[in-house]
C-alpha cells in the first residue's frame, strides 16, 4: 500500500489580484482562499453494466492503479472583483495525469506543462524524427498526457465571494 501526500508545490498566482502594503503597515488581507483535496475515485458496475463512481475523501492509503481526484477550491474573499488568476497544480509524485475533469470555460483556460511548470501549452508537443520512405522526417507530435507534470487554469475574473472548483484525475503508479 502507498500513502500519497497532496502536492506541496501547489501554487496560486494572483497576477493582478494582489495588493502590496506600504512599508511599516500590516500586510493586505488575503484576496483568495484555496483548498486542495485529494480523493480516491472508486468505480463499480452493477449487473446491467451501468458504472457508478464513489468518492472517498482523503484516503489513508492507495494502491497502484487507483484513480485519485486532485481538486482545488478557489474563493474570492477580497470583497471586490479580481482578474487574471493562475491556479497551478502539479501532478503528484508517484502518479501520472489521467483525465482533465474541469475543461476550459467561458472565464478560464487550461494549459499543461511537461517540464514541471516552466512552460505551459494547451496541447504540449515534442519534436520527433522518423524515417519515412528512406528519408528522415522531423515533426511536432502531441506529448502523451501521461507525461504532463503540471495543470494550470487561468481565470480571467472572479467576483466577490465567488467560489470555483477545478479538478483533474491521476493514476497511481
Amino acid at each position: 500500500m502507498k500513502r500519497l501526500i497532496p502536492p506541496l508545490l501547489f501554487a496560486l498566482t494572483l497576477a493582478q489580484a494582489q495588493q502590496s502594503a506600504p512599508p511599516a503597515q500590516p500586510a493586505a488581507p488575503q484576496n483568495v482562499t484555496f483548498t486542495l483535496t485529494q480523493d480516491l475515485v472508486k468505480r463499480s458496475a452493477d449487473s446491467s453494466g451501468r458504472v457508478t463512481e464513489t468518492i472517498i475523501a482523503a484516503p489513508r492509503t492507495v494502491l497502484p492503479g487507483d484513480i485519485l481526484r486532485e481538486e482545488v477550491t478557489l474563493r474570492n474573499v477580497s470583497g471586490r472583483r479580481l482578474g487574471q488568476l493562475n491556479v497551478t497544480v502539479p501532478v503528484p509524485r508517484g502518479t501520472e495525469f489521467s483525465v482533465l475533469t474541469t475543461p476550459a470555460g467561458e472565464r478560464w483556460t487550461v494549459t499543461y506543462s511537461t517540464d514541471s511548470g516552466k512552460t505551459f501549452s494547451a496541447q504540449p508537443r515534442r519534436t520527433v524524427t522518423t524515417t519515412e520512405n528512406g528519408r528522415q522526417v522531423t515533426r511536432q507530435v502531441p506529448v502523451p498526457t501521461s507525461s504532463y507534470t503540471t495543470v494550470r487554469w487561468t481565470v480571467t475574473s472572479l467576483t466577490p465571494d465567488e467560489t470555483l472548483k477545478f479538478s483533474f484525475r491521476v493514476k497511481v503508479k
